[in-house]
């Protein structure tokens, strides 16, 4: 199972994300009693914007991510589980 994030998943919650901050935005601006507005056009360029931000910070992750798979050797370690007086369950030794 692959849960690792991909640049349209990114792109597609930035710009969501951006639109959802407008609208609480435009929320608020109507409950203090001011107004907002937004066309189509305004919109879509929101949602492009929101999309290139998350874009942005995927790559930031990415590059981090990539270089502590890189610095752990890129494989999971072993879990070892010990018993109380702190030897490995798992040798044959006695």
């Amino acid at each position: 199972m692959n849960h690792q994030p991909t640049k349209g998943g990114a792109f597609l919650k930035g710009g969501i994300g951006c639109l959802f901050i407008f609208a609480g935005l435009a929320f608020l601006a109507f409950v203090f009693g001011g107004e907002a507005h937004a066309d189509a056009g305004g919109l879509v360029l929101l949602f492009i914007f929101g999309g290139v931000l998350g874009l942005i910070i995927f790559l930031i992750f990415m590059r981090g991510y990539r270089r502590g798979r890189k610095d752990a050797g890129g494989r999971r370690r072993r879990f070892v589980s010990r018993n109380r007086r702190g030897r490995d369950l798992n040798d044959d030794a006695v």
